[in-house]
């Protein structure tokens, strides 16, 4: 014989699984639109859903993806709708898939950041290649597009590390200042950040802003050599500002770049640090290790026409005559329509007697228009 309190028992367990499990009309009904692409309908039951149901964060994150974010590109409100669902409670499961509601709105910020951010990217590099004539049109185009990113994902310091890179460009000093200290303060570990910030204000001549940036950059990041050769610039720039410590800060400068001459590999780069390390030991009046590192320049880079020009200098400021000649002579060889070449070379012949030759090297070089 059955035992119908069983029965009842059971039943009444079946009758509440159904109606815990069992949603509203109005969001049953948006779940069709959406699965129909019927997205005017999808919206009117979705807004109504939100209001029979305000306790159920999976309608407005459904709100703010399909309807705000797909179908109307309106981020703020999708965030709008997204920040409703959290507040309701980020950590429900939600539409059967086993991720929580702060999960399912993590990955959907970041799939429309990460569109709009490379977007911005593809067309930050057209404008790089694109002619005079059209690069501030294409800049626009970028701003526009990283503007779109920052709006979707408001947290990500990269959208306004670019928002400011391309202010910058733009000739928008504040904005372009304005975006890089939100990239930093949203960001504060982030080496493109603080390079970026610091790199900014060096071309604003805010040496003593730009500095603590460089520095953390470096910290952050110590085989960076972009951010050590940017230190090394700073120290050498606060030194001229500032007399009463150039000496201190141009020794900082050199220990500097000596630091991201150990850690370059990129031969050019190299030749580069290795002819500024010359030009340091020079304002330093240390023509030996100037020589030694103008040399080193022209091992790494032969064609550096700019380190032949520093030896030549080196050794006419250390009276090395003919030293002098012979970088001279290449430095005619290489480039002979450039006057300064002839003047140099007139110099150091009058100063070992040889007044006919100094002259025709004066001449040719006014010939030159030097």
């Amino acid at each position: 014989m059955l035992n119908k309190q069983r029965i009842w028992v059971v039943i009444l367990g079946l009758a509440a699984v159904i109606i815990v499990s069992c949603t509203s009309q109005e969001y049953s009904s948006a779940k069709l639109y959406i699965q129909q692409d019927e997205w005017a309908k999808a919206k009117e039951f979705l807004i109504k859903a939100v209001e029979v149901e305000p306790e159920n964060p999976e309608i407005p994150y459904q709100l703010g993806y399909h309807i705000y974010a797909l179908q109307e590109k309106d981020w703020e409100k999708m965030n709008q709708s997204f920040d409703k669902a959290l507040a309701i409670d980020p950590n429900k499961t939600i539409l059967g898939q086993g991720k929580t509601v702060k999960e399912f709105v993590t990955m959907a910020r970041t799939e429309f950041w990460v569109e709009m951010y490379n977007r911005g990217g593809e067309e930050y590099n057209e404008y790089i290649a694109a002619p005079m004539d059209e690069k501030d049109a294409a800049l626009k185009k970028a701003i526009a597009t990283y503007e779109v990113s920052a709006r979707i994902k408001p947290d990500e310091a990269q959208s306004y590390i670019m928002l400011s890179t391309c202010n910058h460009n733009a000739g928008n000093t504040d904005k372009s200042e304005n975006y890089i200290l939100k990239a930093v303060k949203l960001s504060p570990n982030d080496t493109k950040a603080n390079l970026t910030a610091g790199r900014i204000f060096m071309q604003k001549q805010e040496f003593e802003t730009a500095l603590p940036y460089i520095q953390k950059a470096v910290e952050l990041e110590p085989s960076n050599t972009q951010s050590i050769r940017n230190l090394a610039q700073i120290y050498y720039d606060l030194a001229l500002l500032d007399s009463s410590r150039y000496t201190e800060r141009l020794e900082k400068s050199i220990q500097t770049y000596e630091v991201a001459i150990d850690k370059e590999m990129d031969r050019e780069v190299k030749a580069d640090l290795y002819f500024n390390l010359g030009i340091l030991y020079t304002k330093a009046d240390n023509l030996e290790e100037a020589e030694y590192n103008f040399m080193n320049a022209l091992d790494e880079n032969p064609d550096d026409i700019e380190a032949v020009m520093g030896m030549a200098q080196v050794f006419e400021n250390a009276e090395k005559w003919r030293k002098a000649e012979k970088f001279y002579r290449e430095l005619i060889a290489v480039d002979p329509d450039n006057p300064v070449h002839y003047r140099g070379m007139s110099r150091v012949l009058l100063q070992q007697g040889e007044p006919d030759e100094s002259l025709r090297y004066l001449e040719k070089a006014k010939r030159l228009g030097g």
